[in-house]
């Protein structure tokens, strides 16, 4: 007589249970246990980790199962499982894999349940199943329950966002704290509100050279889906789940103007391509078009024969173009460069006097502030005055009306949470006014310095303050056709920039030299 072979299927839902005497390693015991006992010789193993009811062919090892099964038709298994709840946690899906068990001539046998195909053995077959859902529907209830209780309470249930970690806290339990990653996702946010990173694509180009993803490569949905998480901003909220946002008892990493900005931006226009060949030795590669077709140039290094010398080019690539493929050598278009950049510098009359004009203007701004603050003040006191009117009344009303009322407290608590992070916002930036003034200052009083010995980042910010749009090359003339706008591309990024934009309305008129004597 043949010796009766056996399958053995194990599954935990998470790693947890695999340390908690629940694991594989334990079901598996058990199972062997069973054969031996019985004399059949187990010839496979099939590991599943996954939670839930369902499709029982989602379960990886399950499919294997099968299709090992499939593979050799003409010999009959005992498949062994540990407990029933491992057959499956669905009613429905339950006797579907029953069903495909039978197809294949398959014996199910449990440690702890015998299969009957009587009426009487369907039927209570059925009740345990049916309980089997049941318990795995009220756990996830329970869970979820548990979960919306703490994003109630202003605190995150779930796995941390990029740039927190979760850790054991004194009063709060567990509470996201701010990683080392925190500061790179606040520049993101205040660059990008700002109009220093124009578009998301600039975002990406900033979080991939701080190898944000840690090797992983980075696309523009993590962008958008920073973006767009008010959890960075300290609040907490979770519409799914009907959670309206709340103060977080989180640290924030940005302030909530800061997320109003990103927020209002993201709908705009932005690029859908950005180069993985971003290479620092050719600066002037994008920001430069051919005079002739008026197409960006491009640029790479070419090797000599020996492959010991290498040169670099510039060259216009587009077809079509009567120059195309010329080259243009890398030190003679940027020395031509660097020229021009010393014949932008202003004089100091110029600066001093665009120094006076946006003190003037912050001067104005920061009164606009304070009398926003006392507006917001009344908005806040109506708002707690509103609630307290419905603190009153609930206890005097129905249950139904009750609930309702409940609901319009939280939004109002939401709202006067709101509106005093909105208040405090409003003079956030007044100390870094100054610093900012004296950077961007900086930057267009000596173009050509920063342009030498400044980083990537400091290089396009002074094609964006310098030019009016990208600058076009003549093989033989160079940049003659470049047009400077350095005073008012210092005002359009300081109206755009964190200082909460300064107005251009109701200034003195320039001074003759401003209009024609700028350089």
């Amino acid at each position: 007589m043949n010796q009766i072979k056996a399958l053995i299927y194990c599954r935990v839902s998470s790693e947890r249970q695999k340390n908690e005497g629940h694991g594989l390693d334990s079901q598996e015991h058990r199972c062997r246990s069973l054969a031996e006992a019985n004399g059949w010789l187990v010839e496979r193993v099939f590991l599943d980790t996954f939670t839930g009811g369902g499709d029982f062919l989602q379960r990886p090892a399950m499919r294997e199962l099968l299709a090992y099964v499939d593979g050799k038709p003409h010999q009959q298994y005992v498949v062994i499982f540990d407990d029933l709840k491992r057959f499956a946690r669905d009613t429905i899906f339950h006797w579907n894999l029953r069903s495909a068990f039978k197809a294949r001539n398959v014996i199910p046998k449990c440690l702890n349940y015998n299969f009957d195909d009587s009426p009487e053995g369907v039927f209570v077959e059925t009740i345990f199943a049916a309980q089997n859902q049941l318990e795995r529907e009220q756990n996830r209830r329970q869970v979820i329950q548990k979960q919306k209780a703490r994003l109630e309470n202003g605190y995150w249930a779930f796995y941390p966002p990029p740039g927190y970690v979760t850790k054991k806290d004194a009063i709060h339990g567990k509470l996201l704290t701010p990683t080392d990653r925190a500061p790179i996702i606040k520049e993101a946010f205040e660059g990008y509100a700002s109009n220093r990173f124009k578009d998301q694509v600039d975002v990406l180009k900033f979080l991939r050279d701080e190898d944000f993803g840690n090797g992983r490569t980075l696309y523009l949905e993590v962008v958008r889906r920073i973006f767009e998480r008010v959890i960075y901003a300290g609040y907490i909220e979770y519409p799914e789940w009907d959670v309206l946002r709340r103060m977080g008892h989180h640290e924030a990493i940005i302030t909530l103007d800061i997320y109003n900005k990103v927020r209002a931006k993201l709908d705009g226009n932005s690029r859908s391509f950005i180069r993985k060949d971003n290479n620092l030795d050719f600066p002037l590669r994008g920001p430069v078009l051919c005079n002739v077709c008026e197409k960006p140039l491009t640029a790479s290094w070419t090797t000599k024969k020996n492959k010991n010398y290498r040169s670099a080019y510039y060259r216009c690539n587009y077809s079509g173009c009567r120059i195309k493929n010329k080259s243009i050598r890398k030190d003679v278009i940027e020395d031509r460069f660097s020229e021009l950049l010393k014949r932008a510098k202003p004089k100091m009359e110029v600066l001093d006097y665009a120094e006076a004009l946006f003190l003037q203007c912050w001067e104005n701004k920061m009164k606009d502030f304070s009398n926003m603050t006392e507006k917001k003040k009344v908005e806040i006191e109506k708002v707690i005055e509103e609630k307290e009117v419905l603190i009153r009344k609930i206890v005097t009303v129905s249950d139904v009306v009750a609930k309702e009322f409940e609901k319009k407290i939280e939004y109002l608590a939401n709202k006067e949470s709101q509106l005093e992070a909105e208040m405090i916002g409003l003079g956030s930036n007044s100390s870094s006014f100054g610093t900012a003034l004296g950077e961007v200052l900086e930057y267009i009083g000596n173009p050509h310095d920063k342009w030498e010995n400044g980083a990537p980042n400091d290089k396009r910010l002074v094609m964006k303050l310098v030019f009016t749009d990208r600058i076009r090359y003549d093989i033989e003339n160079g940049f003659e056709t470049a047009k400077f706008s350095l005073p008012m591309k210092a005002f359009e990024l300081l109206a755009a920039s964190e200082s909460q934009g300064v107005e251009m309305a109701g200034l003195n008129p320039r001074p003759k030299f401003f209009q024609n004597d700028i350089y």
